[in-house]
């Protein structure tokens, strides 16, 4: 799950859905997109966006919208989902800058006219609110800034733009992520590691035990 956070209007809408599914005994791994906007009931609320079950928990228990989101989308796929791990953008683009950014492979040329700038969404000059975003096909050196940035882009051109497209780039940057912390450099340098252990102690949230979290890790 994935939420903006402190900062972001909606900061507790899980703007990013992913279900992942392991399978030790043929060492398989599969990840499943969520659109944000996929209505569905929800008691009490009657209704709404799937990515607003987090944010209504919260509001009613703080605290409990990585359970309540996990069940609403087990229920959903009528597969019961026992885990859930929830980080906020601040987390997610720090992490990457701390492993000194990630490669990723951009398919199609990414051009974004109406990326939104953090800060400026009530400025009184309409456009001045948003930025040109521009990443090249090809292999790409991504900082957390950029990172971040190719994952949540919405208005690209040439169907850059559609949910499906969205979900791809997200994939192909947890991808790079994965990658980059199974290397020997990464690995091979305790500070870069506590570095990221304590980013993620700040920015994510889970019901993963410790002991879960490391054969979890083994098994990767």
């Amino acid at each position: 799950l994935g939420v903006g956070g402190k900062g972001h209007d909606g900061g507790q809408l899980t703007d990013t859905i992913i279900v992942g599914s392991v399978k030790p005994s043929s060492k398989q791994a599969s990840m499943l997109s969520i659109p944000r906007d996929l209505t569905i009931p929800i008691e009490n609320a009657g209704w709404r966006k799937i990515n607003n079950v987090n944010a209504l928990a919260e509001q009613s228990d703080p605290g409990t919208g990585g359970l309540a989101s996990s069940q609403a989308i087990g229920d959903l796929l009528e597969s019961p989902i026992d885990y859930y791990v929830r980080v906020d953008f601040k987390g997610f683009e720090k992490i990457i800058d701390q492993i000194d950014g990630v490669d990723v492979y951009v398919e199609n040329t990414l051009d974004d006219y109406a990326y939104p700038i953090l800060g400026r969404e009530d400025n009184p000059d309409y456009y001045s609110r948003y930025e040109h975003l521009h990443v090249d096909t090809g292999w790409q050196h991504m900082d957390g800034a950029l990172a971040l940035k190719f994952a949540r882009s919405r208005h690209g051109v040439g169907g850059e733009g559609s949910d499906f497209a969205r979900e791809k780039k997200k994939k192909k940057i947890l991808e790079a992520v994965k990658q980059k912390v199974i290397s020997a450099n990464f690995l091979l340098n305790p500070r870069q590691i506590s570095s990221v252990i304590s980013t993620l102690s700040d920015n994510i949230s889970t019901n993963l035990k410790i002991w879960e979290i490391i054969k979890l890790w083994s098994f990767v």
